[in-house]
């Protein structure tokens, strides 16, 4: 019979394991047969004095007179019993001396290990290089509750009743490894051990939404070109200041403006369609207010606005920004006509495009938007997909912040333009590495990935999650859609293998993997890396394993989404099945192996940036301060004038010259020694006539 696909949706693409369940019914089922064994009434029994009388049959006497006795059958048993209880004590107090020694070999050699939750990869790795577990109080609780001497006695070399006897043996020794959830408390922090979490400050923990967008803020301050920057979607703290929240608004102000002028500038060959001299609805003073905005913004880039002190009335500007949001999406999703000429908006089109060349040109991020101006709403401390909605409305999205204040809403700007497979959304997850040593902080890269698809065609006219989330964690809710390409995987998942076959048969740049993707993955985490470093808790022998969701534009350049500190390392699917337990393994190389030997391999872990953490942070005033940088340009002159020019008229030429004045004097006169400083004195310094002259036109001249 072949079942249906919507029988067991949850299960489509999962790998069911029955050995641990087997293995989990066998344990229960010894444990309750030992305990029935101990309860036996063999056990009760007085072995050393027995109370029954000793009775004899003489059946006869041999040649040499001997008679032949023989026992009761209670004397029988009781003979059968010591001799068994002698045999078993041997070969267990044998074995517990064994197991002993092997704790106290391990103990000295720190080979003691502790792990929480299902990461069988790693326990094998360690058992394999001669470590010994603790177990944790949840891992087969059935046979931890049993004694000592009985686990002894079904203990067999590499059996769970051996673990878990050499777990009751170890018990009181600190574990040199551990594997541990985020929310549990760091024991044993006196002996350094081996622990997998790098502790950090809110402000800056990057595996939290919230604490992402603190490291954006400060990785401006560690920026160098093609080694360390971040490129990643704006994004602003609802729940945060006020402040904050009218930058939001301002972003969102922003964009509108542009959404509406790039709207027009792409349907230029259709702009018959989109005006009506007589008949149209939303008046051309809408594009107008889009395109001065634009220019205000322009200028505000090139803080050609830093002495503009004109007041505006706040009711005002909001009711003004109302009506102009309101109208733009009218024009954008509705299709609603301008009231103007065909001329007039072709003039307007073009001049808005060279606005929005310009503009994307110093930043980047604006070549990701359409025209639907469209933010995705996540809470801060949130993952795996919870809680999240797209929105584009400013009054929707406001109101969902204030309506969830304990969840620390953020919006982060969606991307509506990203790169598409087959027409279907992607983002690749990149597994990350760091390790405090001594005095440094290693970044690791692993080389191997996966694509994440969603099950749906990509489109912003339905904002479903199914269609614009592509966590497994959501996807796997959701049957594949029937009609889309059937050269996408059907378990959503791709391997960096397959990616790359389909950029060598797409009309992607050459080597765009190995030149511009990947080292793009570098330059972005390790911004991020060093923005957080200001509140991270450096503790020797640390390490975290991240999982970092990224996504590349039309250009294949790579955008950071977030990073996830604890995750999905379950064999959901083929692939994750194959890359997971593989980047477990060449973590424990990394980890265990490669500190006792610097040549030991790492596996697909690639050491992209170190950092010494141990420098002096103290101010030192004896040493002072070391000042880079350029010198400032106080004044360019109004009119250049070219050298073989014909010679300009006296005034200007005058201005040119006595404009040099200032620019000597603000720029300080040389240094002077003690004693002209003390025979002059203490007298202001009074700029000549020449000097005034020279500012007053070079501040009334025409530009």
């Amino acid at each position: 019979m072949q079942h249906s696909s919507t029988s067991w949706p949850n299960y489509r693409n999962q790998y069911y394991n029955p050995v641990y369940k087997i293995r989990a019914l066998i344990q229960t089922l010894d444990a309750e047969l030992a305990t029935l064994s101990q309860r036996c009434a063999v056990t009760k029994l007085n072995i050393s004095k027995p109370s029954f009388p000793k009775v004899d049959y003489v059946l006869g006497r041999s040649s040499a007179g001997v008679p032949y006795r023989v026992e009761s059958d209670a004397q029988k048993s009781m003979s059968v019993l010591n001799d068994g209880k002698t045999a078993s004590a041997t070969p267990t107090r044998t074995l517990s001396s064994i197991y002993r020694s092997r704790v106290i070999e391990a103990f000295r050699n720190r080979r003691i290990f502790t792990v929480y939750g299902n990461y069988h990869t790693i326990r094998r790795a360690l058992l394999n290089r001669g470590w010994l577990e603790k177990l944790t109080p949840n891992r087969y609780p059935k046979l931890q509750s049993l004694p000592e001497e009985v686990l002894l006695q079904h203990a067999k070399r590499g059996n769970d009743y051996e673990a878990v006897a050499i777990s009751k043996i170890i018990s009181h020794f600190p574990a040199f490894f551990i594997w541990q959830p985020k929310s549990h408390r760091d024991f044993h922090t006196d002996i350094l051990p081996l622990r997998n979490r790098v502790r950090r400050g809110r402000n800056l923990d990057f595996s939290t939404k919230v604490g992402l967008i603190g490291c954006a803020e400060q990785q401006q301050w560690f920026h160098e070109k093609g080694v360390c920057g971040m490129s990643h979607p704006r994004f602003y703290r609802l729940g945060g200041s006020t402040e904050e929240r009218m930058a939001f608004i301002e972003d969102f102000r922003q964009t509108q403006c542009r959404c509406l002028l790039k709207f027009l500038s792409e349907n230029m060959h259709r702009l018959s369609e989109l005006v009506d001299p007589d008949a149209g609805t939303v008046p051309i003073s809408v594009v107008h207010f889009a395109v001065t905005n634009l220019k205000k913004h322009f200028d505000e880039l090139d803080h050609r606005t830093l002495d503009d002190e004109t007041v505006t009335n706040a009711d005002r500007e909001k009711v003004e920004w109302q009506q102009f949001i309101a109208n733009s999406n009218e024009v954008i999703r509705n299709n609603a006509k301008i009231q103007a000429n065909v001329a007039l908006l072709e003039e307007v089109s073009k001049l808005s495009r060279l606005y929005l060349a310009k503009l994307e040109e110093r930043r980047r991020d604006y070549k990701w938007d359409g025209y639907r101006n469209l933010w995705i709403l996540k809470p801060g401390y949130q993952c795996r997909g919870l809680g999240i909605i797209i929105q584009g409305s400013i009054d929707e999205i406001l109101q969902w912040a204030t309506n969830n204040p304990q969840r620390r809403y953020i919006a982060q700007k969606y991307i509506e333009r990203p790169l598409l497979i087959h027409k279907t959304k992607f983002d690749i997850r990149q597994y990350m590495l760091l390790s405090i040593g001594e005095s440094t902080l290693s970044l690791w890269l692993y080389k191997d990935c996966y694509l994440r698809f969603s099950s749906q065609e990509f489109t912003i006219d339905d904002l479903r999650e199914s269609i614009h989330l592509t966590n497994n964690s959501v996807q796997k809710r959701y049957k594949n859609k029937p009609n889309r390409d059937v050269r996408l995987p059907k378990n959503n998942m791709w391997s960096l293998e397959h990616f790359k076959v389909f950029l060598k048969h797409t009309n992607a740049p050459n080597n765009v993997w190995e030149e511009r993707i990947y080292p793009g993955f570098k330059e972005n985490l390790t911004a991020v890396v060093m923005a957080s470093m200001e509140e991270t808790e450096f503790v020797e022998n640390t390490f975290e394993l991240y999982g970092c969701d990224l996504m590349l534009d039309e250009d294949y350049n790579p955008i950071l989404i977030e990073i996830n500190s604890t995750p999905d390392l379950t064999p959901s699917t083929d692939v994750t099945a194959r890359i997971c337990p593989m980047a477990l393994r060449d973590l424990i190389k990394v980890i265990v192996d490669l500190p006792c030997n610097p040549h030991a391999p790492t596996g697909n872990f690639e050491r992209v940036y170190e950092v010494n953490y141990k420098f002096n942070r103290e101010f030192d005033p004896e040493v002072g301060l070391d000042i880079c940088g350029k010198r400032m340009t106080l004044f360019k002159p109004t009119n250049i004038v070219p050298k073989k020019a014909p010679r300009a008229p006296m005034l200007l030429h005058k201005t040119e010259q006595l404009i040099k004045v200032p620019l000597k004097r603000l720029r300080g006169p040389p240094p002077k020694s003690k004693a002209q400083t003390v025979n002059k004195g203490t007298e202001p310094k009074v700029l000549k006539s020449a000097a005034k002259e020279a500012l007053a036109i070079r501040y009334t001249a025409p530009k």
